[in-house]
């Protein structure tokens, strides 16, 4: 069975910008080699579709430029500068097919000079990427659904319903989020110094476990280039940026 590893995807926010989000997405997916396991689960040997077991990471695991530790009961969450302009919509909803692929991007809204605002989300399905639909219902080769984000205005934090929804192991969505217009501010003190540009290095994707108030640290890309952390969604879940 093969994982999506994102650490072998050249830099998405590169590809996007000659070729499109769509296509861009659709590239790194295809350039594909061995994919890294999700830490939130683990296939069952076998030929199951979609079986999985609970994996409770007792260990961090080393993986430079991964974010792998398992479990928090609170995060911090990056946020928004107060300056940054506002986002083109803070909810948006589709039609996602499980036959056919699928993207959705949202752009903050153009600033003097620009036509097109720069980047914020990006979130693909591949071709077969759905498994499970709402409340885990197991979906025939040309169901559909709709699928809704939505956005914190503040927060790097974004939602996604219906709860249940499960992606194949070896197709996963994709969600990237820039963090160009980020408070580099971190901890909130007043001052941007080397404690925050440590903490904007180590930047993650943390997802809320169902039912609960627990966090779990999602394994991240987080390119400080471009900016641009992603990652690979396995189920949906509330999913918010962190350190």
């Amino acid at each position: 069975m093969h994982w999506v590893n994102l650490m072998n995807l050249p830099t998405f926010d590169m590809v996007t910008r000659r070729v499109g989000a769509p296509l861009a997405l659709a590239l790194l997916l295809a350039g594909c080699g061995d994919l890294a396991a999700p830490l939130d689960r683990q296939p069952v040997p076998g030929p199951q579709r979609s079986q999985f077991v609970p994996a409770f990471a007792d260990s961090i695991r080393s993986n430079s430029g991964w974010s792998q530790t398992p479990w928090s009961s609170g995060i911090p969450t990056l946020r928004q500068l107060p300056t940054a302009p506002a986002l083109e919509t803070y909810q948006l909803s589709f039609v996602a097919s499980r036959w056919h692929a699928s993207s959705v991007t949202i752009n903050y809204l153009p600033t003097e000079g620009q036509r097109v605002g720069a980047p914020f989300l990006s979130f693909y399905i591949p071709r077969r990427g759905l498994v499970d639909g709402a409340g885990g219902q197991p979906l025939a080769r040309n169901d559909s659904l709709t699928i809704t984000l939505t956005i914190d205005p503040v927060n790097f934090d974004v939602d996604f319903q219906p709860s249940g929804v499960v992606f194949a192991s070896d197709t996963p969505a994709i969600l990237t989020l820039w963090y160009e217009n980020a408070d580099p501010d971190l901890n909130g003190d007043g001052v941007v110094d080397s404690t925050d540009q440590t903490w904007l290095q180590q930047l993650t994707f943390y997802y809320q476990v169902a039912g609960g108030t627990t966090w779990a640290k999602q394994l991240t890309k987080n390119d400080p280039t471009m900016p641009s952390v992603t990652t690979a969604l396995y189920h949906f879940s509330e999913y918010a940026v962190s350190w």
